[in-house]
């Protein structure tokens, strides 16, 4: 049952995103034009303000039905299938009051706006006011979902879709982005974003056309529960006697038991040997195992495998790119991932995040709203050179990129040539077009990290914005303090990841070159004085940048926005700026440091004519950085130097007993200062697999605390 109060307070918390998640743009507009020249009213017993079933609503010579959960399950006289524009009038007009002072006001309003008593009211003796006010919206909302057990959510989707909401989560790589405003919202990593508003489970609006919606409804109510503390059990698995595993499937599952065995021993006699004489053999074996890996579809591990051989043949070849040490954390790392996913496996669930992809996914979404913030060239050391476009989106409150990249040997491509060249997206000329403009994409791509496909079925339409509108649209970071915080190092993501953020800095320190390093230094401040350090390594694509950050007028124009890609390293904010946002209304918006001139007029840099007269190589891989060991405590720095040394000359002429009193006390000492995470070694465990171990916790704990582990991946 339902009053016409309790509909029109669920319609009042629509907003136009919303109706846009229900129906579509073009049909908002046009149910307001209907507005302006019909008047709706309700009809039947909600009228007089009885209880009923569903509220009816006629507009013009249609009728719309409205049930307890608003326009979720809205029905009208007309004959479209899907919600129509009559929907999305009746819903507008009721969420302005109107139709309360029609019917029953008295009745009604008393239901939507209880009255306070006066001061002198007699159920009120003190003449206190209440000190308790009501509830927020948002408030009531969330104790909504909160209330929502394993029950409810099974009887709305049905068993296999309270499981596939479970498993959907699980598998994700990143939880959804949760908002709270007038109503709750939860954005998936592939870009559906599903509203609560009222209504119960079926009033979960979800803004994509999806299969089975009632499965995303589960999912975001799960992924709210869970960011809130409150965890549902797991739906029970499937009974074995009605679905019985494919001969395949035991094949892989029993294939993948001896992979991770094999690879352990493997890890393991790579330490017992000594990382310092490794042989040919060895390095077979790490391509088998890594051939192994990817056979059975453990994509992660396969690739770190990859990695590890091509370390050992560095070594093998005496490379001056070779580093054992850097063997030794890679070492260590994969040890941990082959226990995380045996440890996957015993639970009977063997996570995305842990097995890896094959490849990355890119899910088809409606329409996104972006704000072109501009791009850079890069070229990497393995081989690959490439052009980026970054984007805010408001819609989805988080930065999104484009990216166009080959193999360097292939000719025809260059990346800064790309910039002017046409667009993937038809309705964008190029991509230097998007930089300070609107778009508008329509059915884009987008993968779970944010990447946008660059498929000639997604359209653009593209709007100016000027230098006001602009900056209103973007997140602008004032303090260095919550800008990539750190944490702990994660087996599924191997190097902390970089963010792209917009940085409002209250001043800069000049721009300096670091002739060892091949860097040109910018370093921003903010209120507090704290510093992110923008770095540029010389490049021939980045010449163009470097003079022009060389030739930034001093200080920085106040009021101007910077635009980069910041990670922290040894505890440091540090960052790759991309361009500007200044204040002045009468330049360009967006100012691409990379590609753009500021009046037009190319101006020679003395630095880049002195790099390219010398014929200085380009930089593709940052200068490695050992640990800052001096920052870290005295035993953490006794413990990797123990490891290290330990598994550099190896552990087999070593007695046991021995390597484990050494480790024994090592991990006392650092329990002694606080660092309780370093428990007493297992007795009878693997000397080498004690070593490995020791050392990955080392490495967690070294990038906690400022340094940073040479972790690739």
């Amino acid at each position: 049952m339902t009053t016409l109060a309790d509909l029109v307070a669920l319609l009042a918390r629509y907003d136009d995103d919303a109706w846009v998640a229900i129906a579509n743009r073009g049909l908002l507009r046009r149910a307001r034009k209907d507005l302006e020249t019909l008047h709706p009213v309700v009809v039947g017993p909600a009228a007089a303000g009885e209880d009923v079933d569903a509220v009816e609503v006629a507009v013009g010579d249609r009728v719309v039905r409205f049930g307890a959960t608003g326009p979720a399950d809205a029905a009208c006289t007309c004959p479209s299938p899907v919600t129509c524009q009559h929907v999305v009038a009746a819903g507008i007009w009721l969420a302005g009051g109107g139709a309360l002072d029609e019917a029953a006001p008295a009745a009604a309003r008393s239901s939507v706006e209880p009255s306070s008593p006066a001061p002198d009211d007699p159920g009120d003796p003190a003449g206190r006011a209440d000190p308790v006010g009501p509830a927020e919206p948002a408030d009531l909302l969330h104790d909504e979902l909160m209330a929502w057990d394993t029950a409810t959510l099974t009887a709305h989707a049905g068993l296999a879709g309270y499981r596939w909401a479970h498993h959907h989560l699980d598998d994700a790589e990143a939880p959804p982005v949760l908002t709270r405003g007038p109503y709750l919202a939860m954005t998936f990593p592939q870009g559906v974003t599903v509203r609560y508003l009222g209504g119960g489970p079926g009033g979960l609006v979800v803004d994509q056309r999806v299969p089975a919606v009632e499965r995303y409804q589960v999912a975001a109510v799960l992924a709210w529960q869970r960011a809130h503390g409150l965890v549902l059990p797991p739906p029970p698995a499937p009974r074995t006697a009605d679905r019985l595993p494919t001969e395949a499937a035991v094949s892989q599952q029993e294939s993948r038991a001896r992979l991770r065995a094999a690879t352990t021993t493997l890890l393991r006699d790579a330490v017992a040997v000594g990382v310092s004489h490794l042989s040919p053999a060895l390095h077979d074996r790490l391509v088998t195992a890594g051939v192994w890996a990817q056979g059975v579809e453990y994509h992660r591990l396969a690739r770190v495998l990859r990695r590890l051989a091509d370390h050992v043949d560095l070594l093998l070849v005496r490379s001056a790119h070779a580093d054992d040490v850097a063997l030794l954390d890679d070492l260590a790392r994969a040890h941990a991932l082959v226990g995380a996913l045996d440890a996957a496996a015993a639970a009977g669930s063997e996570p995305v995040g842990l097995v890896g992809r094959a490849r990355s996914t890119y899910d088809v979404t409606r329409t996104l709203d972006l704000v072109g913030l501009g791009g850079v060239p890069w070229r990497t050391g393995s081989g690959y050179h490439g052009l980026t476009s970054v984007f805010w989106s408001p819609s989805r409150a988080r930065m999104l990129t484009w990216t166009d990249a080959r193999p360097d040997t292939l000719g025809g491509f260059d990346p800064r040539a790309r910039w002017r060249q046409p667009s993937p997206w038809p309705g964008l000329p190029t991509p230097a077009a998007a930089a300070g403009a609107r778009l508008t994409l329509t059915h884009p791509q987008l993968s779970a990290d944010g990447r946008l496909s660059g498929v000639e079925s997604c359209t653009a339409a593209v709007a100016p914005l000027d230098a006001a509108s602009l900056r209103a649209l973007l997140p602008v970071a004032t303090s260095w303090q919550d800008v990539a915080p750190v944490r702990p190092l994660s087996l599924t993501h191997p190097a902390e990841p970089a963010t792209w953020v917009v940085l409002a800095p209250t001043g800069a320190a000049p721009v300096s070159w670091d002739a060892t390093a091949q860097t040109l230094h910018w370093p921003l401040l903010d209120a507090a004085g704290d510093a992110v350090v923008l770095e540029v390594p010389w490049s021939r694509l980045h010449a163009h940048a470097i003079g022009r950050l060389e030739g930034l007028a001093q200080p920085l124009v106040p009021g101007t926005l910077v635009v980069a890609r910041v990670r922290r390293r040894h505890g440091e904010l540090v960052g790759e700026p991309v361009s500007l946002v200044p204040p002045d209304a009468d330049r360009p918006s967006v100012d691409c440091l990379h590609f753009d001139e500021p009046d037009g007029t190319p101006r020679p840099s003395a630095l880049v004519r002195s790099l390219l007269a010398a014929g200085v190589d380009d930089t593709t891989d940052p200068v490695p950085d050992r640990h800052r060991r001096g920052a870290l405590p005295a035993p953490l720095v006794a413990l990797r130097s123990l490891v290290e040394r330990q598994a550099q000359r190896g552990c087999s002429g070593v007695p046991s007993d021995d390597v484990r009193r050494a480790l024994g006390a090592a991990h006392t000492a650092l329990r002694a200062v606080g660092l309780t995470v370093f428990v007493e070694p297992d007795p009878h465990g693997d000397v080498a697999g004690l070593v490995l171990r020791s050392l990955y916790l080392t490495q967690q704990v070294e990038h906690l605390l400022g340094a940073e582990p040479s972790i690739g991946g």
